[in-house]
């Protein structure tokens, strides 16, 4: 019988995974959302890294020809890995537009900036209130879009420059805007860069004037924001054979960007060159999320890959990719994860993350380890 080029392809795709397999990851706590879960971010603020986020998106229409509303909401959680009983709790809910992205303050880490499906930016701060951290509104803007779109507006992604003073922000009309936050969210430009939807943004973390921005039209743009009106476009890559929708430029690695796209690959960039990748992996699902924690191992990088799974990749001395752990206890669109934000001397000791998906309004906790080795 003869082996088609893509059974061979995915038989050596399905071998790679076997042969780098080489983490561990345990539930230690799962949670009902109730609402579909697509975004998860812990807490990087000092003394409330046990604390995270959760948002949800949650579709509704009463009527068939009535418009879609999105309602959503931000469960604020705290997991105790040293509790023997009761290690997750919901602190907090708020109910709100649907949320699509959350991003912490790298600087002012207990502000919390929150992508909308109202076309909004909301910025909450984590404060104590009565013994308990909860969340409170300090302010909102809308965006601009293109005016020339008269499609409902989302905002899709969001990312705060290394400073913690710019948002930058894309959205369903295929439009870049600028923000600045002090005391209040302000508008410095915005600009139309995507034919489709803007799926993803992100700041470069070795140049402050330099973003990034991936869109449906399977573009990957780098912008340079010191024009004071509309940023140009320094660069853009199409290697991409479908949507690019997540971003990651490690702050660890020199001028190493990240991507992750619909057509299942995770791709390395060189942030100075993008012509070209230097390396990519493939994966199953479409990969919507990447996440790394900069403090502990920040070469493991964390996905999600849709209609698959999450799972850990490995970025080597090299800059190849390799798979080194999978995790499938969700049954739904994997969409939301993060790790734990804390560094060799945390208490626990633990390398944990947080992941949800979607449809089945699933949210995890789990420990990741090194297999044993078997003699």
């Amino acid at each position: 019988m003869k082996v088609s080029i893509v059974e061979r392809l995915e038989a050596n795709i399905q071998q790679t995974r076997v042969k780098m397999s080489k983490l561990n990851i345990k539930t230690l706590a799962s949670y009902d959302t109730e609402q579909p879960a697509d975004s998860v971010e812990w807490c990087p603020q000092e003394g409330w890294e046990d604390i995270f986020v959760c948002g949800t998106y949650q579709l509704e229409r009463d009527q068939e020809s009535s418009p879609t509303n999105r309602k959503g909401r931000i469960l604020l959680y705290r997991f105790d890995a040293e509790a023997t009983t009761d290690t997750l709790t919901l602190l907090q809910t708020i109910d709100r537009s649907a949320v699509l992205d959350q991003k912490w303050n790298p600087r002012v880490k207990n502000h919390l900036a929150v992508a909308g499906a109202d076309g909004t930016i909301s910025m909450y701060a984590l404060i104590e209130s009565a013994g308990s951290p909860m969340l409170e509104h300090k302010a909102t803007v809308t965006l601009r879009g293109d005016e020339n779109d008269d499609r409902n507006l989302l905002t899709l992604a969001l990312d705060w420059s290394p400073d913690g003073k710019r948002i930058v922000v894309s959205d369903s009309h295929g439009c870049v805007e600028m923000l600045s936050f002090e005391n209040d969210l302000l508008h410095i430009h915005g600009w139309k860069v995507h034919g489709f939807e803007a799926w993803t943004c992100a700041f470069s973390r070795h140049n402050e004037n330099v973003v990034f921005s991936g869109g449906d039209d399977c573009f990957l743009f780098v912008h340079d924001i010191r024009t004071p009106t509309e940023p140009f476009v320094k660069g853009k890559n199409k290697t991409h054979s479908a949507g690019v929708t997540s971003l990651l430029s490690l702050a660890r690695r020199d001028h190493t960007l990240l991507t992750g796209s619909y057509d299942e690959n995770v791709r390395l960039f060189d942030e100075r060159q993008l012509k070209g990748s230097v390396s990519e992996l493939p994966l199953q699902g479409g990969v919507w999320r990447l996440r790394t924690n900069p403090h502990r191992e920040p070469d493991k990088i964390l996905c999600g890959c849709m209609y698959h799974n999450f799972s850990v990749v490995q970025l080597n001395p090299d800059d190849t990719l390799k798979l080194i752990g999978e995790y499938r206890e969700h049954e739904s669109i994997c969409y939301g994860c993060d790790w734990q934000q804390v560094g060799e001397n945390y208490r626990t000791g633990k390398h944990l993350i947080a992941t949800c998906s979607f449809y089945d309004h699933k949210l995890c906790i789990s420990e990741v380890s090194k297999c044993m080795e078997k003699k």
